[in-house]
């Protein structure tokens, strides 16, 4: 506990302590992505890792990235108007993300979407592709296809304490929104809380014009 606490980790030990008898507190970020301009570009990987949007003939594939996927819950994704976005190597699947154009579909959030807004969820870079910045490459392009679909603002959760997640939103130029906190007792919710909405503090900072 010493080093934890001259890293500044109290908290997070704490966490892992309570998950260990079956409680669990999940702290996470909401982040807003696309707002704010970045620069991103990779020829390079443009031309090997081309991107689209999920089509019949890829589901297969893409049902096979993961284990708990299968091609009738992609359909069921794509019923419901999700749009998915690949990267392709080849034949092969390099990577995928998805987007709801509904809602943050998190069950630990309230957050809802306006028009022309999308939530970003679960992406995935095959292992044999990693090391090569196909994350923020995915993220680029995800961000080019929803805004032929529409959509121009973003959103996404991390939990507080991914510290790789985060420095990748930050690299981003994303906006922290909100912080909130959900409790489980193993798998049962007992309840989430707004811990502190970012973009309310920012305006109270801001001095009046005098």
């Amino acid at each position: 506990m010493p080093n934890a606490v001259r890293h500044g980790l109290v908290t997070q030990r704490v966490i892992e302590r309570l998950r260990g008898v079956g409680v669990n507190l999940n702290p996470y970020l909401l982040f807003r992505e696309g707002v704010r301009p970045h620069q991103i570009d990779w020829p390079e990987l443009a031309l090997e890792f081309p991107s689209c949007v999920l089509d019949a003939p890829d589901m297969a594939a893409v049902a096979n990235c993961v284990p708990w996927s299968t091609p009738e819950r992609i359909q069921a994704r794509l019923d419901k108007g999700h749009l998915c976005i690949l990267l392709k190597h080849g034949e092969r699947i390099a990577g995928y993300t998805w987007a709801d154009f509904h809602e943050v579909n998190d069950s630990a959030c309230d957050y809802e979407l306006h028009p022309g807004e999308a939530y970003l969820y679960d992406a995935f870079i095959a292992p044999e592709f990693r090391g090569r910045s196909l994350a923020p490459y995915m993220r680029a392009e995800s961000y080019r296809h929803l805004r032929d679909a529409g959509r121009h603002t973003f959103y996404s959760i991390s939990d507080y304490f991914n510290a790789p997640a985060i420095k990748f939103k930050e690299k981003l130029n994303a906006e922290a929104i909100r912080l909130y906190l959900q409790i489980k007792l193993g798998r049962r919710q007992i309840g989430q809380w707004l811990l502190r909405d970012y973009e309310e503090s920012r305006v109270s900072s801001v001095p009046p014009r005098t």
